[in-house]
């Protein structure tokens, strides 16, 4: 084999074993995060007041 399929050959390997890997770790969080039960966070939308805002920039200057 020519040095530059061994080096194709060896980059094709090192790939599918790294996704191996992240696919695996991410398999074992999600299970785990369905036994203890825990859900995505919820993030509220939260509006500024534009006259508190003011205020501070007066401060500001």
């Amino acid at each position: 084999m020519k040095k530059s399929e061994i080096l194709i050959l060896s980059v094709a390997i090192f790939f599918t074993i790294v996704a191996w890997v992240v696919i695996d770790i991410y398999h074992i969080q999600k299970k785990i995060n369905a036994q203890i039960g825990i859900k995505p966070a919820h993030i509220p939308n939260y509006q500024m007041d534009q006259e508190i805002i003011g205020v501070l920039k007066q401060k500001i200057e």
